[in-house]
């Protein structure tokens, strides 16, 4: 009877805990970007509200052309990826959050700039500007 009705009130607890935390994540506006440059590689990571994933992604697909990483809020993206100006990078993306990494050695000047401004547009969209 005691382990039965401890079970109950653990699950109880546990379940109250996880419910307030998906209402924090679901209804959390804060906004986390990186950005990191070395001499051979550029990083961007950005973690936002998920409600913002269809106008990153929108804004990513605009800035590829004609190419395309993903048409759905719900799609996850880990790829290596070349377009056809033989710009070279890597993404990964998930609902609310996002991580791109160019390797400066195997692209051009012009491949750089490129993701660099696309991932500074980013920006400037989470920031609402």
């Amino acid at each position: 009877m005691k382990t039965g009705v401890f079970f109950a009130v653990f699950s109880i607890l546990a379940l109250s805990i996880f419910l307030v935390w998906s209402r924090f994540e679901d209804f959390n506006h804060n906004i986390s970007i990186t950005v990191s440059e070395q001499r051979d590689t550029y990083e961007f990571s950005a973690h936002y509200d998920r409600a913002n994933t269809s106008r990153v992604q929108a804004y990513i697909n605009d800035c590829i052309k004609p190419d395309q990483m993903g048409n759905s809020e719900n799609d996850y993206i880990d790829a290596n990826t070349a377009l056809p100006d033989n710009t070279r990078f890597y993404i990964k993306e998930s609902p609310g959050r996002l991580k791109i990494r160019l390797d400066k050695t195997q692209n051009s000047t012009a491949s750089y700039y490129r993701i660099k401004k696309m991932c500074e547009g980013v920006k400037q969209l989470l920031a609402g500007n």
